[in-house]
């Protein structure tokens, strides 16, 4: 496991592939947290890694850039009420991103079929394996 400080030095590095193996590095979640406390302009790129813990990945949920929060909708591993507040998210980008994700629970994705966004809608019908009631799905 590589220590805080290396892992550190690779995040804030002008090298991306420097950046991108930093990403695939395992540390324990308090590392995460240091960096991002100590240094809050990488949450884009932390909110890149999949491996993110949960609770940062939660945080980071409603941080108030959109692109930090579209990478946690689309590489993040939140809780339920984090995908619940991303499901309902300002941007349709980011509901339409969620609507790709195979973990959402039957809750969240009435919301997306629902969802004001045709885009976000159409998203929800193509990547969700859901099987609707003949009825529903042919418009009855």
């Amino acid at each position: 496991m590589i220590d805080t400080q290396e892992l550190q030095d690779l995040l804030v590095s002008k090298q991306h592939h420097e950046k991108r193996f930093a990403l695939n590095m395992t540390a324990r979640p308090e590392t995460w947290h240091y960096i991002y406390n100590k240094h809050p302009e990488l949450a884009f790129t932390l909110a890149q890694n999949p491996n993110l813990p949960e609770e940062l990945a939660n945080e980071l949920a409603s941080h108030p850039d959109t692109r930090v929060r579209l990478m946690i909708a689309r590489y993040g591993q939140p809780g339920f009420n984090a995908l619940k507040q991303l499901s309902e998210d300002k941007e349709a980008a980011i509901r339409l991103t969620i609507a790709k994700r195979q973990d959402l629970d039957e809750q969240l994705l009435s919301s997306l079929f629902e969802d004001k966004d045709t885009g976000v809608q159409l998203a929800a019908h193509l990547y969700q394996q859901v099987q609707e009631p003949l009825a529903t799905a042919i418009g009855w």
